[in-house]
């Protein structure tokens, strides 16, 4: 079989017919590429015209390149042969492409026979180009950076040594299309919500929606030069928002429309409308039905739950809720946690629920825990509420810690811990406990935790600084004489209308600016032990707490409630169980005791 020279547009189909000529399979022949030549045909050309050049920017616009209106094809003069092997190199590769097949990237098999020789890159280049070319594939205007790629490889064998994993060398990179973009809604609003709840609390000037432009494709063109359409874009949602005025602003550019929160709330839809709200009204409020209701009390978001009747369930067995006020209606389950700044319960709280107020907290009947500002409750019922000031009306059980609380009526089993003041109209019950214990009350014991830390790191410094003026102390003490000497010296040279030597000088002026610095000091540590004392002076205050409170109660003791005041200095106990009429209970000083006081 004798080599064949063939000039043809299509090398795969004379492949095919040349080895059914010679009876072979289709992967035993080869060919060497002896010349080609690109032709094209655009817009206003009536003819095939022929292109030298690997770059056709250089003869078109890429707007054209990338219409179905230029026609690309290439022109191959072949010899034709049977296969054989190199007996120096072997290139082993796989190609793979994007699905337009507008970039095309050889897969190195890392087993390929590659030696550092003479004609190595030649081969490389000429055994891609046979694949690229069996597969359909132009050469020459789709090679991209082809030559440095496999320079870049040559120089990482060299510097590495052969292949150990498959390597990726770009081989072909033509027109790739870009797709186009349909347009699409964007609900910024329920990115930042976490599962289950169905309340979109947003602030003033937050992003909640965005509607994105649809946006033309543009078509490519592959590496077998066929022209790429990628369709135009869907539009779905042109029309599809719609927004009160009043609420939300719009704000339009190229892009997108994007649509910003006017004001503090949470994002509803009413009527196919976006709006944000701020009054939120529910029948009720359950784990299934509604979920969790937490949009946070920086929010102006106020919810009422509850059709209505004080009784009825209104807030389920394990929904969270965290809004600016929350109104009622109803009785709140197990499990349930509730932050607000205002809240307000009109039936009862269940014995595992959890409420935090930054405000005032009213409620009916309390069986949970309560912390906030200000709490009233109608009746306290086995329940606990720790707040600055606390009102009861009944309290039968519970605990109560507070600066200040007021009891209507007092049952029993009740334990009341207050800073300042504890006020009990009537008690009806026994087994009750009234106790004045300010550093049981957080924001007195924050407080003194913070004064005894700061005071602390006060006497250390004034430790460590007194050690260091000490010291510098006795260093100049050492010096004296030496100034003495230095002194007579300028002395002598001034006598004598002579410049005083330099090291004299400097040595004269460093000693005045250490006493300087030394005086300085001294300044610094008294004010450091002035500021030390009023510490001291705002400790005494604070431990004098017990004696400035008042335990009152404005009918006769039975003997059968106790009483304690504890020192937060000390924290000795001073107990009492009063029997009789005692209006007023107060500590005094008296010497270094505190003894009771008693106003009837």
């Amino acid at each position: 079989m004798h080599a064949i020279k063939i000039k043809t547009f299509t090398i795969v189909n004379e492949l095919k017919r040349i080895a059914q000529q010679w009876n072979l399979p289709l992967d035993a022949i080869d060919f060497d590429l002896l010349s080609y030549e690109t032709l094209y045909q655009g817009a206003i050309d009536e003819d095939w015209r022929t292109f030298d050049g690997n770059n056709l920017d250089e003869i078109t616009t890429e707007v054209e390149i990338r219409s179905p209106l230029l026609m690309i094809k290439q022109e191959y003069q072949l010899l034709v042969h049977p296969h054989i092997l190199n007996p120096y190199f072997d290139l082993k590769f796989t190609m793979a492409s994007d699905k337009y097949k507008s970039k095309i990237v050889a897969v190195i098999d890392p087993s390929s026979k590659l030696p550092l020789k003479k004609g190595l890159q030649e081969y490389i280049k000429e055994t891609i180009y046979r694949k690229k070319l069996r597969s359909g594939f132009m050469i020459g205007i789709t090679d991209g950076n082809l030559e440095q790629e496999i320079n870049a490889m040559l120089l990482k064998i060299q510097k590495e040594g052969p292949l150990i994993e498959p390597y990726r060398l770009p081989i072909a990179h033509f027109y790739p299309p870009s797709a186009p973009t349909n347009d699409n809604i964007l609900l910024h609003y329920k990115k930042i919500q976490r599962s289950n709840n169905i309340l979109h609390g947003v602030e003033t000037d937050d992003l909640i929606i965005e509607y994105i432009f649809a946006k033309e494709g543009v078509d490519g063109r592959n590496c077998a030069g066929e022209h790429i359409h990628v369709g135009s874009p869907l539009i779905r949602y042109a029309n599809a928002i719609k927004t009160d005025s009043e609420s939300i602003r719009a704000q339009t550019d190229h892009l997108s429309i994007r649509f910003y929160a006017i004001r503090s709330g949470f994002v509803e839809r009413k009527n196919g409308v976006f709006t944000v709200s701020q009054d939120l009204h529910l029948k009720s409020a359950s784990y299934k039905g509604t979920g969790s209701l937490e949009a946070g009390q920086e929010k102006e978001i106020n919810i009422k739950i509850g059709a209505g009747q004080d009784g009825d369930d209104a807030v389920g067995s394990g929904v969270n809720i965290d809004v600016q006020t929350l109104d009622v209606k109803g009785t709140v389950g197990s499990n349930t946690k509730i932050q607000a700044s205002e809240l307000t319960i009109g039936a009862q709280t269940h014995k595992k629920s959890l409420i935090e107020v930054e405000g005032n907290a009213t409620i009916h009947l309390h069986r949970g825990s309560l912390k906030a500002k200000h709490a009233t409750v109608d009746i306290l019922e086995a329940g606990t509420i720790e707040a600055q000031s606390v009102y009861v009306k009944n309290m039968s059980g519970g605990e109560i810690i507070a600066q200040r609380v007021v009891i209507d009526v007092l049952h029993s089993n009740a334990k009341i811990t207050a800073l300042e003041s504890i006020e009990i109209k009537k008690i009806v019950g026994n087994g009750n406990e009234l106790i004045i214990n300010p550093r049981a009350v957080q924001s007195y014991l924050d407080q003194i935790t913070t004064l005894e830390s700061e005071l602390a790191k006060k006497k250390l410094d004034l430790q460590r600084k007194g050690k260091e003026y000490l010291q510098k102390e006795i260093i100049l003490k050492d010096q004296q004489n030496h100034i003495k000497q230095t002194l007579e010296n300028i002395n002598n040279a001034i006598r004598k209308n002579k410049e005083p030597m330099k090291a004299d000088q400097i040595r004269l002026a460093q000693y005045k600016s250490a006493i300087a610095s030394l005086k300085s000091e001294e300044v610094m540590i008294k004010a450091h032990e002035d500021a030390i004392h009023a510490f001291e002076r705002k400790f005494d205050n604070l431990y004098k707490a017990d004696l400035q409170a008042v335990i009152t109660h404005h009918q006769p003791y039975d003997g059968h409630t106790r009483i304690r005041f504890i020192d937060p200095k000390t924290h000795k106990v001073h107990s009492i169980t009063p029997n009789g009429r005692i209006t007023h209970i107060r500590l005094q000083q008296e010497g270094d005791e505190k003894k009771f006081l008693f106003e009837s």
